[in-house]
């Protein structure tokens, strides 16, 4: 039996965002060009670090390969739930 702690499988993080321009449910529609997020600071240092974790993980992947070469950062913005997670995903360029 091992004493190795669980691994995290779906996200390296996620942090709270406290409001967008234009307003959830208000003035956001098919035609909205821009979604501004504004994240408090406490919570932007949750969001770099997830970002860091991320990106540190897409690094160790071997960059010369096509597997390597697709994968990516999923940055998902639930608009319900006022929270963003980062994920690792394959990316199509």
């Amino acid at each position: 039996m091992s004493n190795k702690p669980p691994i995290k499988q779906f996200a390296f993080g996620t942090c709270a965002f406290a409001s967008t321009s234009p307003e959830r449910g208000r003035g956001l529609t098919s035609d909205t060009k821009i979604l501004n997020v504004q994240v408090t600071f406490e919570e932007a240092l949750k969001l770099n670090l997830a970002i860091d974790e991320c990106i540190r993980k897409l690094n160790s992947y071997k960059r010369s390969t096509r597997a390597g070469k697709s994968m990516g950062l999923n940055l998902a913005i639930h608009l319900e739930k006022g929270r963003i997670t980062i994920n690792e995903e394959k990316v199509e360029a």
